[in-house]
């Protein structure tokens, strides 16, 4: 209803100004009334205000009568709002006075029941406070007996501090005597408990430590007394170090002893111990300057004081393998001591846990905070050093999540707790315990000692095999007092992994650079000793004995000074071997070459003489290292206490070198020598052809020195070999007087290749033992090649009759006799041995000669082995050897097939000595037998001689074979499954 008078006056509003201004909000009366004076207008005004008055006292009527019903209606709704309003108030009020009624009823029992739980509450609390003294009267009496052990008697102090921290002691008398009485017990704890562990160390005694340890477990102390220790026992370290590396000291030491003191003292025989193999020339020896004469005294000194360091190394790493032993194997088995581990390190759980896991739950508990820092440090460093290499922690979620302590739900997640295992145990698998962090402390001090002192880097690098000796003496020290440690918890055992075949890599690597220096200084005395020896020589003289001598005791001597170590010594191994290479170099620099050193004509030039003892120095050389290493180091420990699974040996390189530096220049000074020996044999050779093998007049010539009568070639070549022999390949070294001549061990090994490889040197090992042998060996490819030459040309003989076949026969006897000279019989050489393949073609080719035309084609065609009762090796001879000689059997029409090509018969053999194939050289004899076809064919010849159809069924049979192997291999290879590459 109200909208409608709101309408009206908003309507009379709008229709005049006046009533509008008077309805704004920021309307002042007194200041219109102002203003309308001001204007002379107030009657005017006033007037206008009486008609809008009147006009809304109308407005108002009129809306009020036309709105009477409603305004009526409403007025009787607040009355009857009115009525309800004043009946609640009542009701309000009668409420108010039943609830103070109420509250006068239960005030009385409200405090009676006040009082009761206070004095209830007094009640508990004083039986609670004498339960407490109750309980510590008991423990400070067990405690008095003296009855109980010192590990019960922590817990007991344990627990009174427990007490004492959950009550408000003080103004007690007897709870402050009491209290008085913990505090003393503790220090006497404590005491007691610094004492135990240090005398557990002194008798290496387990039972004292874990004692011990278990009292500052008890009295809350374990994290900070393991992280006291190992701090302390790393400062103890590093004291003796700087002590041990004071160079100033060291020398101040040096100059107020007496003199010879030098080689006195209690370094003498730790210094001797090392220098038996170092009386020889520069075998390792440091210079020895920067001191004076007291240099000497200065080393023994430095010596001395790293081995006091090295045995304090490994007392601190007993007792950090004690101690982290201990820890492992302890266990907690207090009652009063309440623990929920989070993990545990056995695969079988005990309802006690270790001390190790009570350190490991400060840790993971309390991650990153500074103290657990160093702790887990300290945990870690005690761990490695005891060889645990893993601590398996790491669980499933399960496992993570059951045995999460409720207390510790809040601070760790599951996550988080695999997340710091992880860390940890990656941690402990990278550290290599105290020995690692003693030595990279050891190496570092040692580098910058060396790097401000001359005279110490003289002595670590001059004399390594000291300092690795050292590092050698402290890993077997601690690998063999190791088992005495080692714990009864089999779970245990089972993850410590650890490895007695070679010494821990961080011990190598802390003096690695030191033996990078040695051997560099290893090599120069080994380069100076040979450079020295070829400077005052020349190639007319050569070196001598004495000279050779000291290179090999230089190199022997390096050897021995090496044996401390089997790495070592094959790195050193490997210098001598280098040294080896050197040598062949200078000796190939002074080889003789050119026309001078080849010539074999005349008598024998000053080059082919210097070359001759190039190849007895090479031989003497090597036989003398062999020998002089084999007699000083094969019976040494070092070469017997090898794992099996080394790679190589310690003389391998040298063996390898050699053999393929000494050994390959000992042939390369024969071989042009050997090469125009050959030329001159061939062309002795192919003068047979100039001798009529089908006269029957007798062509042989008898020699003066011999009753048996060869042809003439025959006599030439025999005559030549000689020659060469006594002329140009006399002076060379024989073998030694100590191996019987005939010896099978020399001449079977370098007739038979590769020679025997050992471990261990030999008197048949690397080099060539003496000159013969070298020209033995260098003989065989020549001998092969001679040998077949020879058998080319006597099959190329004709016209040839049966007469002729004799001779050949005979030829073919006294060509083995020809080439006797060459071959050393004192060392058990000879063509079988040597030639092998060749010697048994010419052989099997003897028979050949002998045998009748029908017989040789059947013998091969038809694989027959007799013929007239003779064995013919038809195996050892190739087809092309047999035709060729069939072919010289023809009558002159059937031209040989090199002939009937144009080619000469030097051509010829040379080209059939070349091919590496048969199946070549038949083709080019199938070709010849076709060039004769033809020309029958051309010439209307109606028959054919007998021989011609034995050859054409040779060539055949040939033929047919080859043909058949090439297709039996081309079906082969298209029947072979396909290989397919796995993905």
């Amino acid at each position: 209803c109200l909208s409608g008078p709101r309408n009206f006056i908003g309507c009379v509003m709008e229709n005049n100004d006046m009533v509008s201004t008077f309805a704004a909000l920021d309307f002042d009366p007194n200041l219109y009334a102002s203003s309308a004076v001001g204007a002379n207008k107030a009657a005017e005004v006033l007037r206008s205000v009486n008609d809008v008055i009147r006009r809304l006292d109308a407005s108002v009527f009129q809306h009020v009568a036309s709105h009477h019903s409603d305004l009526l209606k409403k007025a009787t709704d607040v009355d009857s709002l009115h009525n309800v309003l004043e009946s609640t108030e009542s009701k309000i009020t009668s409420l108010s006075r039943s609830m103070d009624q109420l509250k006068r009823k239960v005030i009385v029992p409200y405090r009676a029941l006040q009082s009761q739980i206070t004095q209830f509450r007094h009640l508990q609390i004083s039986c609670e406070l004498l339960r407490k003294i109750s309980r510590m009267a008991l423990l400070v009496k067990r405690i008095q007996s003296r009855l109980v052990d010192l590990s019960k008697s922590s817990a007991y102090v344990n627990e009174l501090e427990y007490l004492f921290s959950t009550m408000d002691w003080e103004g007690i008398h007897i709870l402050e005597s009491y209290k008085r009485f913990t505090e003393q017990s503790r220090e006497d704890m404590i005491s007691q408990a610094y004492n135990l562990i240090n005398a557990s160390y002194e008798l290496a005694d387990q039972v004292q430590l874990g004692l011990g340890l278990q009292i500052f477990q008890h009295v809350n102390m374990l994290p900070d007394v393991v992280c006291q220790l190992v701090k302390q026992w790393q400062t103890d370290f590093d004291s003796v170090l700087n002590s041990a590396l004071d160079v100033e000291a060291l020398i101040q030491k040096v100059r107020t002893r007496h003199p010879n003191s030098a080689t006195t003292g209690p370094g003498k025989l730790f210094y001797h111990s090392f220098t038996r193999y170092r009386y020889y020339t520069g075998s390792g020896r440091a210079s020895l300057t920067g001191i004076g004469g007291q240099a000497a005294a200065f080393h023994v000194a430095l010596w001395t004081s790293l081995d006091g360091t090295v045995n304090k190394l490994e007392h601190i790493s007993s007792q950090f393998r004690l101690l982290g032993l201990t820890l492992l194997n302890k266990r907690e088995v207090s009652s009063s001591v309440s623990f929920a581990p989070i993990f545990r390190l056995d695969s079988s759980v005990e309802p006690c846990p270790s001390l190790a896991e009570l350190l490991l739950h400060e840790v993971v508990n309390d991650w990153y905070s500074n103290q657990k820092t160093t702790l887990r440090a300290s945990v870690i460093l005690l761990f490695a050093s005891a060889n645990l290499k893993s601590l398996g922690l790491t669980q499933e979620q399960t496992y993570l999540n059951n045995h999460l302590p409720e207390g510790h739900a809040d601070l760790i997640d599951s996550e988080t707790l695999r997340a710091h295992v992880s860390e940890l145990d990656a941690q402990l698998r990278s550290s290599e315990g105290f020995i690692g962090w003693a030595v990279d402390h050891l190496a570092q001090k040692l580098m910058d000692t060396a790097e401000r002192s001359p005279q110490v880097k003289e002595a670590l690098e001059g004399e390594y095999p000291k300092l690795l000796k050292l590092v050698l003496d402290l890993d077997r020290r601690i690998r063999f007092v190791q088992p005495h440690y080692s714990g009864t918890d089999s779970s245990l055992e089972d993850k410590r992994n650890r490895t007695d075949a070679e010494p821990p890599s961080c011990l190598i690597r802390s003096i690695s650079p030191f033996e990078t220096a040695y051997l560099s200084r290893s090599l120069s005395r080994l380069f100076d000793q040979v450079s020295m020896a070829f400077s005052t020589s020349t190639s007319s003289v050569g070196l001598d004995s004495s000279e050779v001598d000291g290179i090999v005791q230089n190199a022997a001597s390096e050897l021995a000074y090496a044996t401390v170590q089997y790495d070592l010594l094959c790195k050193v191994s490997r210098n001598v071997s280098k040294t080896v290479a050197l040598f062949a170099t200078n000796v190939e620099n002074m080889i003789s070459v050119g026309p001078e050193a080849n010539d074999v004509m005349d008598a024998q030039t000053v080059g082919q003489q210097n070359n001759i003892r190039l190849v007895n120095l090479l031989c003497a050389f090597g036989t003398q290292l062999s020998l002089t290493c084999s007699r000083r180091l094969r019976n040494l420990p070092v070469l017997h206490s090898v794992d099996p699974g080394h790679s190589g040996s310690p003389f391998q390189a040298i063996h390898d070198t050699l053999e393929s530096r000494l050994n390959v220049l000992c042939m390369n000074i024969f071989q042009p020598l050997l090469h125009s020996i050959g030329e001159t044999f061939e062309n002795i050779l192919s003068t047979m052809h100039g001798e009529n093998f089908a006269d029957s007049d007798d062509q042989m010539t008898t020699r003066r020195d011999s009753p048996r009568t060869s042809s003439a070639y025959m006599v030439r070549l025999q005559d030549f070999i000689g020659r060469v022999r006594k002329q140009h390949l006399c002076g060379l070294s024989q073998l030694p007087s100590s191996v019987p001549a005939g010896s099978s061990t020399l001449s079977t090994t370098w007739a038979s290749k590769p020679p025997i490889s050992s471990a261990t040197l030999s008197t048949a090992m690397g080099s060539f033992p003496c000159g013969e042998v070298a020209l033995q060996y260098s003989l065989r490819p020549f001998l092969t090649r001679w040998i077949d030459a020879f058998l080319y040309n006597v099959s190329l003989v004709s016209p040839l009759n049966e007469r002729g076949r004799l001779r050949l026969a005979a030829d073919c006897a006294e060509f083995e006799l020809a080439l006797a000279p060459l071959l050393a019989s004192k060392i058990g050489s000879s063509l079988a041995m040597l030639a092998p393949e060749a010697y048994a073609r010419l052989r099997a080719f003897r028979p050949i000669l002998l045998a009748e035309t029908e017989r040789i084609a059947d013998a091969f065609i038809s694989r027959s082995e007799q013929i007239s009762g003779a064995r013919l090796d038809i195996e050892n001879l190739p087809p092309s050897l047999v035709c060729q000689h069939l072919f010289s059997r023809a009558p002159a029409e059937i031209r040989p097939p090199h002939s009937a090509t144009g080619w000469s018969t030097t051509r010829y053999i040379a080209w059939a000595l070349a091919q590496t194939e048969d199946a070549e050289r038949m083709e080019f004899l199938r070709n010849g037998l076709t060039i004769y076809t033809r020309e029958v064919h051309v010439r209307q010849q109606r028959e054919y001689p007998p021989i011609y159809v034995q050859l054409r069924a040779f060539l055949q049979h040939f033929e047919d074979k080859t043909r058949s192997m090439k297709s039996t291999e081309e079906h082969n290879f298209a029947t072979q499954s396909p290989i397919i590459p796995c993905a």
